[in-house]
């Protein structure tokens, strides 16, 4: 269950960002930075749109696939409740999750069309892998900001509960 693990982890950095956001003023989050997306705002969204399209649609078996228009969300509050209501759905379908479940095979659908069958495991992994592209962007978009990213690395995160991290 460490795919399990790690998306804890992603949702605790996740947390960690979104505070840090929540503290710029509005226009600095939705600036455009020539970035993946084009604002901070748009990377983060992008990152809550592929938990849910994967997770509450691709890996339950739900045809319909949400499609978020960034611009929608026009307040830090709108962010937080597109977060809430994903993360909420996501952590209940996770916390259910047996290993039977995580061995089963889903169909994985490519940019480019092509499609692969794969394990809600790796669907997972592929989930935490994509998020932590974007949060490669996050700190580094930070810097150049000169604001210090709230990352924490893995080792710190596994352990946070005896090194007194918030």
């Amino acid at each position: 269950m460490n795919a399990i693990k790690l998306l804890e982890y992603s949702q605790f950095l996740r947390h960690r960002y979104f505070d840090a956001f929540s503290r710029l003023p509005w226009d600095e989050f939705v600036k455009v930075r020539n970035a993946s997306f084009d604002s901070l705002r748009d990377i983060f969204l992008h990152c809550v749109e592929v938990l849910d399209r994967y997770v509450n649609h691709r890996i339950r078996g739900n045809a319909e696939l949400p499609r978020i228009h960034f611009d929608d969300y026009d307040s830090i509050d709108k962010v937080k409740t597109y977060l809430d209501q994903v993360e909420s759905d996501v952590n209940r379908y996770l916390n259910k999750a047996s290993p039977e479940e995580l061995a089963r095979k889903v169909e994985r659908r490519f940019k480019d069309g092509a499609t692969a069958q794969m394990t809600v495991e790796d669907m997972l992994i592929d989930i935490f892998q994509e998020e932590t592209h974007h949060q490669g962007e996050f700190i580094a978009l930070l810097w150049q900001m000169g604001i210090e990213p709230p990352h924490l690395g893995w080792g710190q995160f596994i352990n946070k509960d005896h090194l007194r991290i918030s």
